[in-house]
């Protein structure tokens, strides 16, 4: 399984809604057009064929691979759903 962080921008609003609609059905929205995941890259390609067959010229998709090591740097603040059990506060010290 890999991390995953989904953004884009979507000039049409009937085609953002569909591909909110995707998205929300696979990952966890952490802003109105960022989206974070957990999947193997078969999942991540499913995803693409579904938007690409939404999307257009004007519009764009970027799919950002997070290896562990830097998955588990993040920092999150403020009010927003949990992950899961395991998505704790991250510490530095």
């Amino acid at each position: 399984m890999s991390h995953w962080l989904i953004i884009y921008d979507i000039c049409d609003d009937k085609r953002l809604h569909h591909v909110a609609k995707i998205m929300e059905s696979y990952a966890i929205r952490v802003q109105k057009s960022v989206f974070e995941m957990e999947g193997a890259k078969p999942v991540i390609e499913e995803i693409r064929r579904k938007v690409n067959k939404i999307i257009d010229g004007d519009d764009f998709v970027v799919y950002f691979e997070v290896c562990e090591r830097d998955w588990q740097k993040r920092l999150k603040y403020g009010v927003g759903k949990k992950l899961g059990p395991e998505d704790k506060d991250l510490y530095i010290y």
